[in-house]
């Protein structure tokens, strides 16, 4: 029917075949990515390095990766003889699905971006989504895991799945402390981690004081990262120079973990790299949206941590800005907005070059008193329609931060007046 329905086939499918998803997934190599924050960047980095490398990846671009939207993608390859139409497949996986999905879909290496505070409304703490993804591994014994080395719950990873475990990260950072709210404790005894250096939130060089838990050696290793630039890696065979399509260093996160799942896939190093380089961003990660007389460019903001590198990044840019926060309150967002606080909200205007500040969504009311807690002044309204309204005529370069709904709301707006895809084509 051409409306995208990209959950719903799943679904009715499963209540008709409850195992209709291991089914479909019967013959296809599938690398799949789960963690808080990177899912849909990797994923479109995995297609296009598995592109270059000569294959044909299946790979669903709306991000429908709970159960029924992953059923749905697998049902879409079949033929009507029951076999598959492509032989490899990129699945993005909710973190908390990992636990059903993984053992149904059997990744032949499952790529594990980050785990920071997320939704606690429906987690609870960091540890409920790291133990649906380490149950779901348990059921799914031949998978390879790639998983960022710098973050704390590697070491209990390492030690839970000893000789599958393939890890990446940065060999130096600025500062010794954790930010964004995030936890520097140990996940193997709950003792206090110190670290060399940080790269953000709790990623980098840690060890723990009470049991000796420390960062595992890394497979694959970057030697920081220029803004603009790139980063140095160290792959198996060698060093080559990475400039990741999207800047910032959540990027070049992004860009280390998906080069090692590709190899451990199968893919070149030459293919690895290049599509770090060359892919597409998705909707809504960094996308370039036709709104004002300089454009828009719209970021999905989920977290503290995803919120903090992307105002780290505006830091980096170097114009005069509009920037707008649209936040909502759904389950697809959080409802808890308390990791607002964490969130470095002052001085705006001076760090960012912020002149005009417009905030939107559910979620306002929430953001506005944190705004002024911080000192700065905005604007209020209500709907992703006013808030086009009120950003159809500036001159100055927009940036848009929206949290999932919102993102999907503000851009189907945007997208309706200027012209442009859909979310899942």
């Amino acid at each position: 029917m051409k409306h995208g329905a990209t959950a719903l086939p799943g679904r009715l499918a499963l209540k008709i075949c409850p195992d209709i998803l291991s089914i479909a997934a019967s013959g296809v190599s599938i690398a799949a990515v789960t963690g808080t924050n990177g899912k849909t960047t990797s994923c479109r980095m995995l297609q296009k390095m598995l592109e270059l490398d000569g294959e044909e990846p299946l790979y669903e671009p709306s991000g429908a990766n709970l159960r029924h939207g992953t059923a749905t993608t697998l049902i879409m390859n079949l033929r009507l003889s029951g076999k598959p139409g492509r032989a490899c497949a990129v699945i993005e996986c909710d973190e908390a699905a990992a636990r059903t999905v993984l053992p149904e879909i059997r990744p032949r290496v499952l790529l594990l971006t980050n785990l920071f505070r997320d939704q606690e409304d429906r987690y609870g703490s960091v540890m409920t989504p790291f133990e649906a993804i380490c149950e779901g591994l348990e059921k799914s014994p031949d998978t390879l895991i790639c998983a960022n080395g710098d973050s704390p719950f590697a070491a209990l990873l390492e030690q839970k799945f000893y000789g599958r475990c393939f890890f990446y990260g940065m060999t130096s950072g600025h500062g010794r402390r954790t930010d964004s709210g995030e936890s520097g404790r140990c996940l193997v005894c709950g003792g206090d981690c110190v670290y060399d250096f940080v790269s953000y939130a709790n990623l980098g060089a840690y060890r723990c004081m009470r049991c000796g838990a420390a960062r595992p050696r890394l497979y694959v290793s970057a030697d920081g990262y220029v803004d603009g630039l790139g980063t140095a890696v160290s792959l198996p065979d060698g060093k080559r120079f990475v400039s990741p399509a999207l800047p910032g260093l959540h990027n070049a996160y992004n860009a280390l973990g998906a080069i090692t799942a590709a190899m451990l896939f199968g893919v070149s190093e030459t293919s690895a790299v290049g599509g770090a380089e060359q892919f597409e961003c998705g909707f809504g990660r960094m996308e370039k949206l036709l709104l004002g007389q300089s454009g828009a460019e719209m970021i999905l903001v989920k977290n503290a941590a995803a919120m903090n590198r992307t105002l780290a990044y505006l830091e980096s840019v170097e114009c005069e800005k509009t920037l707008a926060v649209m936040l909502n309150a759904r389950a697809g967002d959080g409802r808890d907005h308390e990791w607002l606080s964490d969130v470095r909200l002052e001085r705006l205007g001076e760090r960012l070059n912020v002149k005009r500040l417009i905030v939107s969504g559910e979620a306002a009311k929430k953001l506005g008193e944190r705004l002024i807690a911080a000192g700065e002044e905005f604007e209020t309204v209500r709907s992703a329609a006013e808030l086009a309204d009120a950003l159809e005529g500036e001159r100055r370069r927009i940036f848009l931060l929206p949290s999932y709904t919102a993102m999907l709301e503000l851009r189907s707006e945007i997208i309706g007046r200027t012209g442009g895809a859909e979310f899942w084509e």
